[in-house]
């Protein structure tokens, strides 16, 4: 049985065989039993279109969602409707990580942030439940508009159906005028803002969607989301690995690569294998560097010298530093003195062909791979 979530939009099309879905909220049980939502983990997947308080705290509209001052009209009704004691945002964020880490597929909804003060700044991106993607849509220019046409629809993308139903039932509103890093686009205005995407922020992944405006658009939305099969949480913590070395390292990195690959590392980027004639350098190795989860980076005595090596660790490194996980995977090819910045990072000592078996298998592990 697949376990469906939905916060501020429903399902009314027929039934889904091995579905059951829940129109609940993100509020607190001790608030409203009836309309609080399971602990996100125990869902497969999970959409959440914060429209409203009202919206993200009990799962759909209600009779203040277009009010101005919804907070304090909400706090009217029952004190325990204040958002503080309605919402604890700590504990939805650590479920929702759970979630994504055990392979849950995640849509959130694009939504006005609605700041409102009421005892202090509030916004309805609380609802998100992840505060990468809060800021993330506050980076990106947020547009609020309204359109039927569509300008480039990604035909593969698992969402192709449900921008197809919105132009035709209600069209857009929301849209990113310039999406940051981390984001790739799956649709667009014709002018060329993105309608969607998919997001990769560190541990934090899933799909932004412009909202839906009709029932039925609502529905295609639930239904391309349970098209997407539920993540392998072992291999989704990675996304490849970018060998970095210079030319005279090649035969190893070849060897290198061979191996991962045959031990199921399916994404090994290398850029003999990567760049066709007519690429442009920069733009396929900056393209690599983003698409893998990890920047492996063969050092040796001709490669600590080499501009491109530099580089690519210098962006690499920067990677690590803003976003607290582990980027850098440094091989020690051949003994030499390693940058102050790598001295303090456990390595992978190849330097020893005798113990080559041994340190695969290490690096194996570091990259989730048994």
């Amino acid at each position: 049985m697949r376990r469906v979530l939905t916060v501020g939009l429903t399902y009314t099309g027929d039934a889904i065989e091995g579905v059951e879905i829940d129109n609940l909220g993100l509020c607190r049980t001790e608030v409203d039993r009836d309309r609080a939502a399971y602990p996100l983990y125990e869902y497969d997947t999970i959409i959440i279109n914060p429209a409203s308080y009202t919206h993200f705290l009990f799962g759909k509209a209600g009779e203040f969602s277009n009010e101005l001052r919804e907070l304090g009209k909400l706090k009217g009704v029952s004190d325990s409707y204040d958002l503080d004691s309605a919402f604890d945002s700590e504990d939805r964020r650590k479920e929702m990580e759970a979630a994504i880490a055990d392979g849950a597929t995640v849509v959130w909804c694009l939504s006005e942030p609605k700041r409102v003060n009421f005892f202090g700044y509030r916004e309805t991106h609380l609802g998100y439940a992840a505060p990468k993607v809060a800021s993330f849509v506050k980076r990106s220019e947020l547009l609020v508009k309204k359109g039927r046409r569509m300008g480039v629809i990604d035909p593969d993308s698992p969402f192709a159906r449900y921008f197809e139903v919105l132009s035709r039932t209600g069209g857009w509103t929301l849209s990113l005028s310039d999406p940051d890093e981390g984001y790739a686009s799956i649709a667009a205005t014709p002018e060329g803002y993105s309608l969607g995407g998919q997001l990769k922020l560190g541990t934090t992944t899933g799909w932004l969607l412009t909202p839906p405006a009709s029932q039925e658009a609502q529905n295609q939305l639930v239904r391309d989301s349970l098209a997407l099969e539920k993540a392998d949480p072992v291999h989704e913590k990675y996304h490849g690995v970018f060998l970095s070395h210079t030319g005279v390292d090649k035969p190893f990195v070849r060897q290198l690569r061979k191996d991962l690959r045959a031990h199921g590392v399916e994404h090994v980027w290398l850029d003999e294998a990567e760049i066709d004639i007519g690429d442009s350098l920069i733009a396929k190795i900056e393209e690599g560097m983003k698409l893998s989860r990890f920047i492996a980076v063969v050092l040796s005595k001709k490669s600590i010298g080499a501009p491109w090596v530099k580089k690519e660790l210098d962006v690499a490194m920067s990677r690590e530093i803003s976003s607290g996980e582990v980027v850098v995977l440094p091989l020690l090819y051949e003994k030499c003195e390693l940058p102050e910045f790598l001295k303090g990072k456990l390595y992978a000592d190849f330097s020893n062909p005798e113990e080559y078996e041994a340190i695969l298998g290490k690096l194996l592990r570091r990259l989730r791979i048994s």
